[in-house]
Formats: structure tokens, C-alpha cells, sequence
């Protein structure tokens, strides 16, 4: 279909020539309502900055509306650097940058994610006499929520009233919605509050982060109040208020109010998306009825919605708790064939599923079949694969993906020595317990209570009780002080070694920090 602005853009292009060859040449303020009817067009950025760079040629000097027209061209592409570069060529001529100027900055910062140089550029734009407008106030205000700034979001919203500022329903809206998503929802309510008392309408999606902040705090009949006020304002919930509610309740484990909601929503005459039957999905999984979360799978197929591969992921992870594990296999096949392709979190599920099964050769098989595919396989596939090795007693191979991935981009974590010297220490096999654990400290990892108290439990067993009692001395020095059960472990393998006055020992120094003696070590 042929482009409407294809034939506008021909006729500003020869209209520029035109004028660009006149003598004597029109003023800069015909060159730039031109160039301002280009940019509306909303796709020749290109060609405006080209078309300035004929007329700085041609002799004529820009002014600041000029100067504002090519920065937004910059900002537009997503080119802010080149943006400051005009300001500075502007500032040298003499041109004096206007509120536009600065707010179309600040506008293209926001665009590339740098909300905190937007942040110092208004300061900047304070500091320099010029006064924020509306649009500013608002753009700097959407800026610091999205970086979580919300209490410099919320204080800059005061001096927006201070100064008289008309604020609208997206800024009122826009803090909102960031006090929630940062769990202040009663400073939310609060602002709710005040911007009905002035007349300003809230919106849908107003409504919408009001009710996710409230779910997210259980708070159901405030929750139910406003979805109730917005219907009797004839504000109707869309399906991302109905997603919201049926997310919520299916994570709290509320499967059956979430069904309600999808009951009301179809009543409504809103359509579930994806995202409904996704949330869904999770929350029959959550209670191991795969079943069900296979039937409502079918239903979103059959009314004509596409499965994502979160929609897969889910049900394949319901059909691993549930220990049916083919079924989860052939589902992962049928998303392949249905062109979804898998991610990392499809090939973790699997992995884990078949690992918990001891089927390990399979498990190795997936993992290869991910690096065939292109997605390579992150810190959770490896754990997930040593951890399976370990616990069916392979622990040469695990000791040998273990390598594998040191060789890799990846840094092995504190989880995955956990899992190898854990595993060690249980086989007898401390030589290689107590190489793992030094290799932390090489690595410029913290050993945490868990770490510690598995080596020495290691030590212990094999009765080099100094090294056990010397390592439980370096956790208070390490930061992760000893808790109840790493003194539970090493008074116990002092008992077990004859060595009770060191036994009682440990025993006071227990009974001083308020941890009690548990059943096993008691026996002894």
C-alpha cells in the first residue's frame, strides 16, 4: 500500500529547493517551518539533518528554533551525543537554548535509558534560570520512576504544584504507577486521593497499578472497592486489569478466584490473551494439576490464541512436578514443531525434570542439543546437571562439567561448590572437598554458614579435628557467623572423636549465643 508521506515528502523536498535557490534567499523562519512539517511526517529525521547541512552551506545562519528542530531529528535516532554537540555549536554562535531545547534532551536521554544525565541536565536547566514547563515536569518525572527514583520522583511532583503547575492525568498517573511497582502504595493512594479531590479523571490504567499494588499486599476488598468505583464510572477493566487480578491470585494460590475473574472477564465481553491462560496455567501448576493446566492449554488453542514459550515452559514444568515426564518431552517437541523455539528457561525445566528422575544420559543429551540450537546454557543449567551427576554418585563427571564451564564466559557461583563439596564430603572424597573450598577465596568468593559447615562436617568425619575447629573460627572472621546447626555438626564430630572437653566447650559457647542442642547431638 503506497505511503501517504511518500508523496508529501516529494513535494517539502522540492519546495526546499525552490527556496534554497531564490535570490535573494527566504528567511530562516520559512527553512524552518519546513523542516518542522518534515519532522511531523515522523520518518525523514535523516533528511532534515541533511537538509540543514544544505542550508549552513547555502549561508544561512540557524536560530534556535533551528537548532531545536535538529536536535529532536538526533534524538529521534536515537543519536543524543550528537544532540549536545548541536547545543554546544548553538551556545558558540550565540544562540541561547530555550525550555524546548532542554526538554527535547531530556525527552531523547529517556529514550536511550540514561534517565540519570536527564536528571543532571534539568538540574543543569534550573541552575541556568530556565523554568520547567508541564511537558518537562512530566518527561523528568517519567524518567526518575523508571530508574526507581521515587522519592525524587514524588518531591519534584510537590514543587510541580508549588510552582503552579497544571499536572495532568499521565504525570498524576505516572507516579502512581512507580510508587506501586516499588510497593508505596498507600503514598499512592494518597495521590489518588488528592487528584480526584481536583477534578482530574483517573484512567484505566490509573485503576489498573492502584489494584496491582494493593494484589501484591493481599489487600483484596480495597483491591475489589476500586474495581468496583472505576466500573461505576463506566471505566471498564481491559484485560491488563483482569491479568493483574489473575496473576495475583494465582501466585497467592487462590486458583479458584482466579477462574472467577476469567468467568467475569468473558462475561465482560473481554477476550483473554495469552498472559490470562499463562497465569493460569501457573497457578494449576503451582498445585501439581497438570490436568487442568493441560485442558485450559487446549481451550487457548482452540479459541485462536497462540501459545508463547512461556506457555510451554509452564506446562512442561507442571508435567515434570508431576513426575510424567515424557508427556513433558513430547510437549517440548510439539513447541519446536509449532515454531516456538525453546529458551533457557524450557531446557532448565526439562533438564531439572529429568534430572529428579536420574535420567542423566537424556539430561546430557538436552544440554548438547541447546548449544546445537544456538542458546547457550547459563548458571542454572550447570547446577541443575551437577547437582543430578552428584546425586546419582557420578561425581567424576560432575567434577569434569565443573571444568568445562570455568573454561567458558561463565564464573561457577557459590551455589555450584555448595552442590560439588557437599557431594565430596558426603563420599569421602575431602581431597577434592577441601581443593574446591580453597578455591573459593581464589575466585574472591563468600563462603557462607552452608559452605563452611559441610567442609567442616567433611573434617570431622575423618577426625582432623584442628582444621575443623580452626575453619569454624575463620566463619566469625569471614562474616557468616556459625548458627545453631554448625554447632550442632562440630560438637558432634568432637563427641564422635572422644574430645569432650573441647565438646563442652562448644556446648557453653552455644548456650551464650541462645542456640540449643538438637536431638542428634543430645544422643551423644
Amino acid at each position: 500500500m503506497p505511503n501517504e508521506n511518500n508523496g508529501n515528502i516529494d513535494v517539502a523536498l522540492a519546495s526546499f529547493n525552490q527556496m534554497l535557490h531564490r535570490k535573494p534567499l527566504p528567511c530562516i523562519i520559512q527553512f524552518n517551518q519546513l523542516l518542522s512539517a518534515i519532522v511531523k511526517m515522523r520518518q525523514y529525521y535523516d533528511a532534515v539533518i541533511s537538509l540543514s547541512k544544505q542550508m549552513e552551506l547555502a549561508g544561512l545562519s540557524p536560530n534556535t528554533c533551528t537548532l531545536n528542530i535538529l536536535i529532536n531529528c538526533f534524538c529521534q535516532l536515537q543519536h543524543v551525543d550528537l544532540g549536545f554537540s548541536v547545543l554546544a555549536k548553538g551556545i558558540k554562535l550565540g544562540l541561547q537554548p530555550t525550555i524546548v531545547t532542554f526538554t527535547t534532551l531530556i525527552n531523547g536521554l529517556g529514550k536511550v535509558g540514561k534517565f540519570a544525565q536527564a536528571v543532571e541536565l534539568f538540574d543543569d536547566m534550573v541552575a541556568r534560570g530556565c523554568q520547567p514547563d508541564d511537558y518537562t515536569y512530566t518527561t523528568i518525572i517519567n524518567g526518575l520512576c523508571k530508574i526507581g527514583e521515587t522519592a525524587l520522583a514524588a518531591g519534584l511532583f510537590k514543587k510541580m504544584e508549588e510552582a503552579g503547575c497544571q499536572l495532568n492525568v499521565v504525570t498524576y498517573s505516572t507516579l502512581i504507577h512507580s510508587l506501586c511497582k516499588y510497593r508505596r502504595v498507600n503514598e499512592a493512594l494518597d495521590i489518588f486521593s488528592y487528584m480526584k479531590a481536583k477534578d482530574i479523571s483517573p484512567t484505566i490504567f490509573t485503576y489498573t497499578s492502584l489494584i496491582q499494588g494493593l494484589c501484591n499486599f493481599s489487600r483484596w476488598k480495597e483491591a475489589s472497592a476500586l474495581l468496583n468505583e472505576m466500573t461505576s464510572l463506566n471505566i471498564m477493566p481491559n484485560v491488563v486489569t483482569f491479568n493483574v487480578l489473575v496473576d495475583t491470585f494465582c501466585k497467592e494460590g487462590k486458583v479458584l478466584a482466579a477462574e472467577g475473574v476469567l468467568k467475569t472477564m468473558t462475561e465482560m465481553g473481554v477476550e483473554p490473551d495469552v498472559v490470562t491462560y499463562n497465569s493460569l496455567m501457573y497457578g494449576y501448576s503451582m498445585w501439581t494439576e497438570v490436568v487442568e493446566a493441560r485442558k485450559l492449554f487446549d481451550v487457548m488453542i482452540t479459541k485462536g490464541c497462540k501459545p508463547d514459550v512461556f506457555s510451554y515452559s509452564i506446562l512442561i514444568n507442571g508435567y515434570c512436578k508431576a513426575k510424567r515426564i515424557d508427556e513433558a518431552k513430547q510437549l517440548f517437541n510439539e513447541m519446536i514443531h509449532q515454531g516456538s523455539t525453546p529458551n533457557n528457561v524450557s531446557y532448565n525445566t526439562l533438564i531439572h525434570g529429568l534430572c529428579q528422575l536420574g535420567r542423566l544420559r537424556e539430561a546430557q543429551d538436552l544440554f548438547k542439543n541447546m548449544h546445537t540450537n544456538g542458546n547457550l546454557p547459563n548458571l542454572y543449567t550447570y547446577a541443575i546437571l551437577l547437582d543430578g551427576f552428584c546425586k546419582q554418585g557420578y561425581l567424576g563427571k560432575a567434577l569434569r562439567l565443573f571444568r568445562a564451564m570455568q573454561s567458558t564466559y561463565l564464573k561457577p557461583n557459590l551455589v555450584m561448590y555448595n552442590i560439588l563439596v557437599h557431594a565430596m564430603c558426603k563420599s569421602g572424597n575431602l581431597k577434592d572437598a577441601r581443593e574446591l573450598f580453597s578455591e573459593l577465596f581464589v575466585n574472591r568468593l563468600q563462603p557462607n554458614v552452608q559452605i563452611y559447615t559441610t567442609i567442616i562436617n567433611g573434617l570431622c568425619k575423618e577426625g582432623l579435628l584442628d582444621e575443623a575447629l580452626e575453619a569454624f573460627r575463620n566463619m566469625e572472621d569471614d562474616g557468616c557467623p556459625p548458627d545453631e546447626f554448625s554447632y550442632n555438626v562440630i560438637i558432634r564430630g568432637f563427641l564422635q572423636h572422644k574430645d569432650e572437653s573441647r565438646a563442652v566447650h562448644l556446648i557453653g559457647e552455644m548456650r551464650d549465643r541462645g542456640f540449643i542442642a538438637d536431638a542428634g547431638t543430645t544422643a551423644w
